[in-house]
C-alpha cells in the first residue's frame, strides 16, 4: 500500500523491479542506457542533498551522465535543461562544476556558477565584461617584463596577424552516430564562413612561449588576454624611442641661431630654401642663396638623432644641390646651411617609399 499510493499519485514516477526509479518519460529508447535516481529532502545538519544523480560504467563502455536535462516545446523561452539557483543571501553557487569530488567545499562569494578546473566552451562566449584575477596579493615571483625580454617591440613587429575561418570539426569531442552532427557544429558556430582575425599559436610560441598553452586535446591555444600587457610594454618602448629621437632633433635644431640672427644674416644674402619635391623618393633639390663675402659654406644633412650623414661644400656661385633618396634611406631628415661656421637655417625633409 505504501508503495502503490505514491505511484498512483504521481503517474510519471516509476519503480522498476530492479530497484531503479524513473521520473517522467524515458528520453532514450536504447537498451544500453540505464536510469537511476535518488530523490529526497532533508533539513538536518551535515550535507543536505535534494537530488543525487550518479552513473558508473564499470566496463568502460557506453556513456555516463550524472545528470541529463532536456527541455523543449516552449514558445516563450521558458525552456531550461538544468537550472541551478542560489536562493540565499549567504555564500554559495547555483551550479558547481569540478573534475574532482568537492563535497563540503566552501565558496567565499555568491555566484550563479562556479567552476574549478579547466572549462571549455565551443561557439561564442558572450559577457558584459571578462575579468582576469590580477590582485598583487595573489602573485608571487613578480619580475618586470622589460627585464626578461629584450626588444619587445621587435618581437611584436614579428607577430604574424592572419585572417582565417575554422574547420568544421570539434577536436575535443567524439559524437555518437545518433547525434545530429550538423546541429552541434551549427551551435558551435563552425558551419558558417565567418572570418576571424588572430595569431598562429606555433609562431607566437617562438616569440612568447608563456602566451601559448596546450589543451587536453593536444591542440595549442593563445592567451590573448595576457597579450595585452605585452602590447603595453611595446608601446612604452616605442614611446621611449620617440622621446629620444625628438630630444636629439631638438638639440640639433637648437644649434641654429635665433630668428633675429637669421634675419640679419639673410639680409646679407645667405638664405636656405625648402627642398623640392618634399616628400620625395628618388631625388630632391635643396636651393640656397649665398652672399659674396662667404669664405666657407656647406649643406649638412643629419638623421633625427643628430648624426651627420652627408656634408657637401658649396660656394657663392652655387644655387642648389641634388640629393638622392638611396643615399639616405627612408624616413625624416634634417638639413642645415652653415656659413663661416654658423648655422644659418635648418629645415626638414622626408624620404618616402
Amino acid at each position: 500500500m505504501l508503495v502503490v499510493a505514491p505511484i498512483t499519485l504521481f503517474a510519471q514516477l516509476k519503480v522498476e523491479s530492479n530497484g531503479k526509479v524513473i521520473a517522467g518519460t524515458k528520453l532514450f529508447t536504447s537498451s544500453v542506457i540505464n536510469y537511476s535516481m535518488h530523490a529526497g529532502r532533508s533539513a538536518t545538519g551535515g550535507y543536505n542533498i535534494a537530488f543525487w544523480g550518479e552513473t558508473n560504467n564499470t566496463n568502460n563502455t557506453g556513456m555516463a551522465y550524472g545528470v541529463y536535462g532536456k527541455a523543449y516545446n516552449g514558445k516563450y523561452g521558458g525552456n531550461v535543461g538544468v537550472a541551478g539557483v542560489l536562493d540565499s543571501d549567504n555564500y554559495g553557487t547555483g551550479i558547481l562544476g569540478s573534475p574532482d569530488p568537492v563535497m563540503g567545499v566552501l565558496i567565499n562569494g555568491a555566484y550563479a556558477g562556479y567552476f574549478i578546473g579547466e572549462t571549455k566552451v565551443t561557439g561564442t562566449l558572450t559577457a558584459n565584461s571578462v575579468v582576469q584575477t590580477s590582485d598583487i596579493r595573489l602573485k608571487d615571483n613578480v619580475v618586470p617584463l622589460s627585464t626578461k625580454y629584450n626588444n619587445i617591440l621587435d618581437k611584436v613587429l614579428d607577430m604574424n596577424v592572419i585572417e582565417y575561418t575554422y574547420k568544421k570539426e570539434i577536436p575535443s569531442i567524439t559524437l555518437l552516430d545518433s547525434t545530429s552532427t550538423d546541429k552541434v557544429l551549427e551551435h558551435a558556430g563552425l558551419l558558417s564562413d565567418k572570418k576571424h582575425i588572430g595569431l598562429i599559436a606555433q609562431e607566437l610560441q617562438k616569440l612568447f612561449p608563456t602566451l601559448v598553452e596546450e589543451g587536453q586535446d593536444g591542440y595549442l591555444g593563445v592567451n590573448y588576454v595576457e597579450l595585452v600587457p605585452i602590447l603595453v610594454c611595446a608601446i612604452q618602448e616605442l614611446k621611449a624611442q620617440v622621446d629620444a629621437l625628438q630630444g636629439n632633433a631638438e638639440q640639433t635644431i637648437d644649434r641654429a641661431p635665433s630668428t633675429a640672427s637669421i634675419s640679419n644674416l639673410s639680409t646679407t644674402g645667405n638664405v636656405l630654401y625648402q627642398n623640392t619635391p618634399n616628400p620625395f623618393n628618388e631625388q630632391t633639390s635643396i636651393r640656397f642663396k649665398l652672399s659674396d663675402n662667404v669664405q666657407d659654406a656647406s649643406i649638412c644633412i643629419f638623421d633625427m638623432t643628430g648624426k651627420m650623414l652627408k656634408k657637401q661644400t658649396i660656394s657663392s656661385g652655387d644655387s642648389s644641390i641634388r640629393v638622392n633618396g638611396w643615399e639616405l634611406g627612408e624616413g625624416m631628415f634634417l638639413y642645415s646651411l652653415i656659413v663661416n661656421g654658423q648655422v644659418i637655417d635648418t629645415k626638414r625633409m622626408l624620404i618616402s617609399k
